[in-house]
Parts: C-alpha cells; structure tokens; sequence
C-alpha cells in the first residue's frame, strides 16, 4: 500500500470504461480498491494502473474519501454492506453516477458519512458535472475538478430530480415528438433524408428561439387556431397510423390547455404527464 493519505474505491460494472477513469485527482491518490471479488478489484486497479486491490470493505477503513461507481440497481446493497463493515464517522463518500440524491443512502447516514452524488452532465464530453451533498465534499469536488480545467454545478438541495427531469426531457421524452414529425413527413412523401433535415431544423429553430426570448417564443393567441387544424386533419393522420392520430391527440388537448389558461410551464408539463396518462389507459 501506498504511503500518506489514500482514497478508496468500490467499483461494478465498467467502472474501468465510466467518467471515473478521467479523474486525475482521484487515480493519483487511489488506495484500496474494492470489487466484488480480489480477482475483480485487481482488473479494477490493473485498468486503472492505480490504487491497491482488496477483499474486503474493512481494508477501506484509513481512506478519508471512499469514491463508488457502480451499476444503479446495485448501488444499495453495495453501500449497506460497506456501512457495516467500515467505521464512515465523518468520512467523505462521493457515489457517482446515481439517479438518486445522497439523502437515499441511509444507512451511509445513519453511520456518520458526508455523502455527496457526481453526475456527467450528457453531451459535454466529461468536462461539465453536477453534484449535490454535504457542504465538504461538493467544496472538494470542485476544487478538484477546477484543478483539471472542468465545471461543477452545484444542484441546489433536494432538486437533483428536477436536473433528471431536465435529463429526461431534452433526452427522451422528446424523442416520440421528433419521431412523429418525421413520420409525418415521410407519410406525406418525403424521403427519410429529407424527413430528418426539415424536423432538424424545425427543432433547432425552436429551441433557439426559446434561448432567445424564452417563454415568450410561444403564442398563447395561435394554440387554438393550430389545435382546430390538428383536429381537421385527424382523419387522414388516424389512417395513415393511429399512433400519430394519438400522439396528436395529446398535442391537441395541451395546446388547448395552454390557450384557455395560459398556464405556466410547469403547470403545462403536469398536464402533459396526466394526457399521456389518460391516453395509455
């Protein structure tokens, strides 16, 4: 074992191929490495060309800082068992990658840890990350990510699900909206190269408009008139796939909420989830 202050690590899952294999702070003072077996905590170190492998969480006990990375679903057996094995009493623990905030992990609370979550933001090739947590850590995470030229975010306390939310909108929740623009397209007789381009550009237009003014990028006064027109063309979207009729559908019934209320965009995405709701049932 390496001399002087030591971090730990308890690795799963591709932590080797994961954003902490980028982490210079944390490889150049790798201790013990712990994964599920001796055999697989030295693949770990080995990938890494650091850190020590063990086989127990208890060889983890002089390290100050215990960094996990490690496939979600595993994540609460990982730290319970760590928790009864290690004495955490103001020990720092940085769990990356979570969808949950540091407020899931009780029984690291319950022992006494500054627990703290690290997130990748998508899409900025490692350089922009969010945190949440104890005071202390977010204070040594952004040091040491300022110190390799990288950004920070700190999420306010208890918000991280509303950064997720944001993750799974501008990500996912989109993607049947783009799909069905460029459905539409294609059942009107554009090829799928020209289908792709003109909902790009639709989309990039829409969202720089939205950078530009923001809420007021759209027209409350034109949702009526444009959900009347989704209305008249039903019969020939219904025919050409229903899924595009039921996904208009919903589009319809927001725009008219938007229109009637002028309600907030909060208030339009709860709407949003109970049409969609109201549509699978």
């Amino acid at each position: 074992m390496k001399a002087g202050k030591q971090w730990g690590l308890v690795g799963a899952g591709g932590v080797n191929q994961s954003f902490v294999a980028g982490m210079p702070a944390l490889l150049g003072r790798l201790g013990p490495v712990k994964g599920s077996s001796l055999r697989i905590s030295r693949r770990i170190a080995n990938g890494f060309s650091a850190g020590d492998a063990i086989a127990r969480y208890r060889e983890l006990q002089p390290c100050g800082c215990i960094w996990i990375m490690a496939p979600e679903d595993t994540l609460d057996r990982l730290t319970a068992e760590m928790a009864e094995e290690v004495r955490l009493r103001d020990k720092m623990v940085v769990v990356c990658g979570a969808l949950g905030d540091s407020q899931r992990f009780s029984p690291l609370r319950s022992a006494g840890a500054r627990i703290a979550t690290l997130n990748c933001v998508p899409e900025a090739d490692e350089r922009v990350f969010v945190a949440e947590g104890h005071p202390a850590v977010l204070a040594m995470l952004r040091k040491d990510l300022a110190s390799d030229g990288r950004k920070l975010i700190e999420l306010r306390p208890g918000k991280k699900a509303l950064y997720l939310s944001g993750i799974h909108l501008g990500a996912h929740l989109l993607t049947p909206w783009i799909a069905g623009a460029a459905e539409s397209f294609r059942a009107a007789g554009f090829s799928r190269a020209e289908a792709i381009r003109l909902t790009q550009a639709l989309g990039s237009n829409a969202l720089r408009g939205y950078a530009m003014a923001g809420d007021r990028a759209w027209s409350h006064a034109g949702a009526e008139p444009l959900a009347r027109t989704i209305d008249a063309g039903m019969d020939t979207i219904r025919t050409a796939d229903p899924w595009l009729a039921a996904l208009h559908g919903v589009s319809a019934e927001l725009l008219r909420g938007l229109a009637r209320k002028k309600i907030s965009s909060a208030a339009a995405a709860k709407l949003s989830v109970k049409l969609v709701a109201r549509k699978a049932s």
